[in-house]
């Protein structure tokens, strides 16, 4: 018996405090969070939800992209469910769900994101109104209006770029419109253009020069060539120019008339840093295409398209290098209506927010036109719907902390079995000794021999000094151990 309380001293705090520090450093500390954030744009009466699903890891403030190999979206339109989307988190993190909505998106809308059957979120979603109101304006947003300059003459010049953004170094349109004061066209007028910072079609040595049409309007082709490019336009009303439609001579020749009434026009194009150009050569025919060219190394675009209806559909488009130099990438989109999305008279006028950040709120993030005659596009950037990451650390810390109680179950109760071990190996010492000490008083010794007997008072001494310090070194070993444990709960705590 004494040989087993012997054993059971030394070995159950071993065990006891081995455990606990197993339990407390393993499962009772956080682990890496993940959890998934919703991103998007929907709009109320809308037949798509398209969100961009956002995977994230994250510990102690720290995040970074979490890939996931499958999830499961569903939703519900005012109680109504929707189809279900399956699909993966790529390793950048994102990954982009489409849901159907044949009736159109209506309050309260309910997104759930599941993993192997467990929610990673469910929450309600905003719809923005079916309004075309902007309320968030992307470059490109109003590629009909004006381009801001310094205008002088009698004739009123009027300078847009057809497609409101321009990337460097991309070739693109700009509109150039003259008037008189009262708003007449010049039909026929004689354009002069001359850029800074970029290249004009058939600008050579010189200026370009060419004649508006019938409705005073006239193109010219420009090539940015920094992200600063200062355009400078003079319009002439239309004299006898050689080479001018019903004139003889080159294009190109000064004027051989009376010049007329003129005026001018100086500012900057809309040309926008960093800017992922969509090329609108891939836009014509049956099956459109939207090719993405960077002039900077990007691993991917993110891209949202939409209309009138918002946010339709969204994609990742993976860019490599092209062979000139640049990164590119295409985006085949479907035929019918689930292709090029419809403008508010039923055509193709939509666009695509092209961005090199998941969240578009880079400065180079542009809204492209899907359409040369597309009216003003009013896109929305896409915003933070729900964010599942508090209930994902909330959840990890309640087990976390569940383990951690386990762990300090674990201390208390090898405490109070080796205090008990204590107290009953210390009063089998006892015990022993006393019987000890009782043969020994009664005059005999440990060999038998026969000593003299202590009297009545002196045993009685004896024994009385023989129980009180064993019972002191007990007391004072039990407080010992149970320091040491509470020491070890007390260094615990510390994650």
């Amino acid at each position: 018996m004494a040989s087993t309380l012997d054993a059971a001293n030394y070995v159950l705090p071993a065990l006891g405090i081995g455990l606990a520090a197993v339990v407390l450093l393993g499962p009772g500390s956080e682990r890496m969070t993940t959890g998934v954030r919703v991103w998007g744009a929907p709009v109320a009466g809308s037949e798509a939800l398209a969100l961009r699903i956002e995977g994230v890891r994250r510990l102690y403030g720290a995040e970074d992209p979490a890939a996931i190999p499958q999830i499961e979206v569903s939703a519900a339109s005012a109680g109504a469910p929707l189809e279900r989307w399956t699909g993966a988190i790529d390793t950048d993190g994102i990954g982009e769900a489409l849901l159907r909505a044949p009736d159109g998106l209506k309050e309260p809308v309910v997104v759930r994101i599941a993993r192997d059957g467990q929610a990673l979120l469910e929450e309600r979603v905003p719809l923005a109104p079916s309004s075309p109101a902007d309320t968030s304006a992307l470059p490109g947003a109003a590629h009909a209006s004006a381009l801001p300059g310094a205008a002088q003459g009698e004739l009123r010049i009027r300078v847009t770029a057809p497609r409101g953004a321009m990337a460097a170094p991309f070739p693109e349109r700009v509109r150039v419109s003259v008037e008189t004061e009262d708003g007449t066209p010049v039909t026929g007028a004689h354009v002069e253009a001359s850029a800074v910072g970029a290249d004009l079609e058939g600008q050579g040595d010189g200026p370009v020069l060419v004649a508006a049409d019938a409705r005073g309007a006239a193109e010219l082709a420009v090539k940015p060539l920094s992200h600063t490019v200062e355009l400078t336009v003079r319009a002439t009303r239309p004299g006898r120019i050689a080479g001018a439609p019903g004139a003889p001579g080159a294009p190109g020749a000064p004027i051989a008339g009376a010049p007329g009434a003129d005026g001018s026009w100086e500012g900057r194009l809309p040309v926008i840093p960093g800017a992922i150009w969509l090329d609108p050569g891939g836009l014509a025919g049956e099956r459109p295409l939207l090719r993405l060219v960077s002039p900077t190394p990007r691993p991917r675009a993110y891209v949202s398209i939409g209309g009138a209806r918002g946010r339709l559909r969204g994609a990742v488009v993976p860019l490599a290098p092209d062979g000139a130099g640049f990164f590119s990438g295409s985006l085949a989109l479907p035929d019918g209506p689930a292709g090029l999305p419809d403008g508010p008279a039923g055509g193709a006028a939509g666009w695509a927010v092209v961005a090199s950040d998941p969240y578009e709120q880079g400065a180079g993030t542009v809204a492209w036109p899907l359409a040369a005659t597309a009216g003003p596009a009013s896109p929305r950037r896409v915003a933070l719907l729900a964010d599942g990451l508090p209930a994902a650390e909330a959840r990890e810390r309640a087990r976390a902390a569940r383990a951690r109680r386990a762990g300090l179950a674990v201390l208390g109760a090898t405490a109070a079995a080796e205090m008990l071990l204590l107290a009953l190996r210390s009063r089998a010492a006892r015990r022993r000794l006393e019987a000890h000490l009782a043969a020994a008083s009664g005059g005999a010794g440990e060999d038998g021999a026969a000593g003299a007997p202590l009297s009545r008072e002196d045993r009685g001494r004896l024994l009385a000094a023989a129980r009180a310090e064993p019972l002191l070194s007990v007391l004072a070993l039990a407080a010992l151990v149970g320091l040491s444990f509470a020491t070890v709960a007390a260094l615990a705590t510390f994650r």
